[in-house]
């Protein structure tokens, strides 16, 4: 049975390889433009910053893995000019402990599921990663005036590989806050404790996107 979390509430992880799924259905008429939200994961030492730039998982990471070789990361320099390598590609940290989404640019390719995923195994964290924070901001939220009051039935949800086609997951969180003035929103942390991982329900909107994001983290 899941382990429903409400903000702020926190628990121990009882497994260290797993799918972190999240997932949101942008209100009918919300906007004119196709809503792009992004998943980002920060991995932050004991200073509350991440550890460099290569510790933030984004869509747009310098990192990348090719869907059916995770194990081999693919340089920059080979995607940086080739844009459908980087839409087949997902971003990664480099111990290959997070590796990021495939990035959904307009939310249609998992209608009746996770919009976007992300596989985490803490045994490959690196040793000076204290947390990691799991964050969704709206791509070019300025330009096309759209925010999370837009968007309805907001969640994020662990669980086991192999879980996933049944729906089966080990926590979740649904989000239920009004974040109408935001354009990104902090959905949940793992961070250690007492030589455990343990999960947190955050719900921390920010006014601005990505940026501001990057701003409080780097």
């Amino acid at each position: 049975m899941a382990v429903n979390l409400v903000k702020g509430q926190n628990t121990v992880l009882n497994m260290n390889v797993f799918h972190v799924g999240l997932g949101w259905d942008v209100n009918k008429g919300a906007s004119q433009y196709k809503f792009d939200l992004d998943v980002a994961a920060f991995m932050i030492g004991s200073n509350k910053k991440t550890l460099g730039d290569d510790y933030i998982v984004f869509y747009n990471s310098d990192k990348r893995v090719k869907p059916n070789d995770l194990k081999t990361i693919v340089p920059s320099s080979l995607w940086s000019n080739n844009e459908d390598l980087r839409h087949e590609s997902r971003p990664v940290d480099p111990e290959l402990s997070v590796i990021g989404s495939i990035d959904d640019e307009d939310g249609q390719t998992s209608e009746d599921g996770d919009d976007e995923t992300m596989d985490i195994d803490l045994n490959k964290v690196h040793p000076d990663v204290q947390e990691i924070v799991i964050c969704v901001s709206i791509y070019e939220w300025q330009e096309r005036k759209q925010n999370f009051g837009q968007v309805d039935r907001a969640y994020v949800r662990l669980y086991k590989p192999g879980n996933d086609a049944d729906g089966k997951e080990d926590y979740r969180y649904d989000l239920t806050e009004d974040f109408s003035a935001c354009a990104s929103v902090e959905f949940c942390r793992l961070y250690r404790y007492n030589g455990a991982w343990k999960v947190q329900a955050t719900g921390i909107a920010h006014k601005g996107g990505l940026e501001e994001l990057v701003e409080k983290y780097m």
